[in-house]
């Protein structure tokens, strides 16, 4: 044995520390204390009913904010034509929803329908609205006239949809709207139904152990859920035969429901052949439900269960027990060299393909030294070759760079033989390359294009959809009409958009002779425009989505008349959305507050001013954002 190689004696001395360890097992599994098995029962249990409680509130929950959800945006879609689509497709993400209701009063404006009404049809989505209130079954209509009459949002009792035979519980939210004055104003409300048999499946399908089942009760005591679909909605807590408590069965059922805390019982239940189980039971905050889990007792103290507990908590001991012997061992046996051999070893055989290893360790260490010689030359050359590979990279994000720049206008004055109009523009993109596009050019003698624009996404992919939008743009760029520019973009960005990017654009046709601006907002960020006398206009309205999503999509326009000495402020998010080392934004409210300070001014100064105040703002904090902005003072 003295002679063996290291390995080989370390081997044997570990074996025999390993099968002493689990003699020892052997004899403490046999005297443990068996009194413990009786508190797991409890704690497996919970365990078991969480993780069903868990489910059925993700249901109910999401169906909740569903509702809430639509609540928020359904005026917004409704005015783009796009509400039934939307409430559609959440009926589609959900498999649990059975129907979705939604009431706007005919006092909001704007909108071509004022009521949806979208359900599950078989395999099929049924999608309804129009004008008046939409029609539904007789239990629907009942229960949603109870759920309007109440002030706040809530849950109904479940019912029987007699359109589909399904169980079902409606959540109701409030459609709310923000008058003139400041205060809440309720214009209507969202109605989504919960299909109680598609989580009756998910409550079925999960197994509470081999016999164990779970159910949901409403706050009176009806099942809504059950293993026996007969009893769902026929049967409550009151009705259960005798033997299944053996104690005051309406006492013990008001406990049951009037508990806002979880609990167990002792029961008989009936498929269980009134045989022992545990009952423990979960309250629902959000609606009053009660979930009960039903484990049999004889389940709980099968003999498998035992042995596997015991042998976890003991297979942790032994490991720790085993980790102690070795390390002992090996200190008292592995000399210096043979300490060195196992090191270099190891790390041969992580980083090299494993070969033999001979019994002799001074082989052992020349050949693990051959090895790393080799692996760290290796290495240098990788590293070598890294570095050069980032050095393209960044000559090549450096050249692109310089090539935007070059597109990107710098002149001052833009138009030095006009004395009618004056403009200055900013352009600080966050990284190399940047997403953001300006431009002004007259497309006549009389009418000047301004645009300002923002691509989705960062890094040079977006700064090469920006330059092919913004060739786009000048090439449709033929009659003085926003819109038409716009909608014409829009359909070219879209037939070469394989990537999925959109614009945001911001596009003013101005006649410099009588000062009227039409304009077409894309979703982009406000446009501003500074009087003389030092008030600020927002030219808030949006004309449609971004560009080079929907090639099919039209476009509106709006005109503001534009006096001398007016100034026009446009800019991309990256202004207001800028962050201080504090991570606050700047925000519109602080740009028009600067903007109104600055009247009278230059468009240069302009630009100067707010340039020197956003460094201020950010202090040390760095640029997350591409920021640029165009400013132009109309002096006909």
């Amino acid at each position: 044995m003295l002679n063996k190689s290291i390995a080989y004696r370390l081997s044997v001395y570990i074996s025999l520390a390993v099968i002493g360890v689990f003699i020892a097992f052997i004899g403490i599994f046999f005297i443990f204390n068996q009194s413990l098995i009786k508190e797991s029962v409890k704690n497996k249990a919970m365990s078991q009913s969480n993780h069903v409680t868990s489910q059925v509130q993700r249901y109910i929950v999401t169906t909740s904010e569903v509702a809430g959800n639509i609540a928020d945006q359904v005026i917004f879609y409704g005015q783009q034509d796009h509400a039934d689509l939307f409430i559609q497709s959440l009926v589609i993400k959900y498999p649990f929803i059975n129907a979705i209701y939604v009431k706007i009063d005919s006092t909001v404006t704007q909108l071509p329908y004022w009521s949806y009404f979208t359900y599950r049809d078989r395999d099929s989505i049924t999608v309804q609205r129009g004008s008046r209130n939409i029609s539904s079954c007789a239990n629907e209509q009942v229960q949603f006239e109870k759920l309007i009459k109440k002030k706040d949002e809530g849950w109904s009792e479940p019912y029987l949809c007699e359109r589909n035979n399904i169980v079902v519980a409606a959540y109701c939210s409030p459609i709310m709207v923000e008058t003139p004055s400041g205060q809440k104003k309720r214009v209507g409300e969202v109605i989504c139904e919960l299909s109680l048999n598609e989580l009756n499946k998910q409550v079925n399908s999960l197994k509470i152990g081999k016999e164990g089942f779970a159910f949901l009760m409403s706050n009176d005591g009806v099942y809504i859920t059950h293993p026996v679909n007969d009893w769902i909605l026929n049967r409550s807590i009151y009705d259960v035969h005798e033997k299944v408590l053996r104690e005051d069965i309406t006492a013990t059922t008001k406990q049951v429901l009037a508990e806002t805390k979880p609990g167990t019982l002792i029961a008989y239940p009936e498929l269980f052949n009134f045989e022992k189980a545990l009952v423990y039971y979960v309250p629902i905050q959000q609606n009053g439900w009660v979930l009960v889990s039903v484990l049999p007792y004889k389940e709980l103290f099968e003999p498998l269960y035992l042995p596997v507990l015991q042998m976890l908590f003991f297979s942790v001991l032994g490991i720790l027990i085993i980790y102690l012997t070795v390390t002992y061992i090996i200190n008292q046996q592995i000399k210096p060299l043979s300490l060195v051999t196992k090191q270099l070893k190891s790390f041969s055989n992580l980083t090299g393909p494993y070969k033999d290893i001979p019994e002799n360790e001074i082989i052992q260490v020349a050949e693990s030294l051959n090895y790393m010689k080799s692996w760290y030359e290796k290495y240098l050359q990788t590293q070598s070759d890294e570095q050069k590979k980032k050095q393209r990279r960044q000559e090549d994000m450096n050249q692109a760079s310089e090539i935007q720049q070059s597109f990107i206008k710098t002149i001052y004055p833009a138009f030095p033989d006009r004395t009618d109009i004056d403009l200055y523009s900013s352009y600080q993109p966050a990284k190399g390359v940047s997403g953001d596009l300006f431009d002004y050019f007259f497309i006549d003698d009389e009418h000047l294009i301004l645009t300002m624009g923002d691509v989705s996404g960062k890094g040079v992919p977006a700064a090469f959809f920006m330059s092919v939008a913004q060739t786009t743009i000048k090439t449709n760029a033929l009659v003085p009409k926003a819109n038409i520019i716009v909608e014409k973009v829009n359909k070219e960005l879209c037939t070469s958009n394989y990537h999925q990017f959109f614009l945001t654009l911001f596009l003013g046709v101005l006649n410099v002779k009588t000062g009227i601006l039409e304009y077409c907002n894309a979703a982009h960020t406000p446009g501003y425009v500074l009087t003389k006398n030092g008030k600020v206009k927002e030219l808030a309205q949006s004309h449609g989505l971004p560009l080079g999503l929907y090639s099919d999509k039209s476009y509106g326009s709006a005109k503001i008349q534009l006096n001398r000495d007016d100034t026009l402020v446009l800019y991309t998010d990256g202004v207001t959305e800028m962050l201080n080392e504090n991570n606050e934004q700047y925000s519109n409210h602080q740009l028009v507050d600067n903007l109104i300070s600055l009247t009278g001014k230059s468009p240069k100064e302009i630009v100067e001013r707010l340039e020197k105040s956003f460094k201020m703002y950010m202090g040390h904090a760095q640029q997350a954002d591409d920021i640029t902005m165009l400013v132009f003072n109309y002096k006909a």
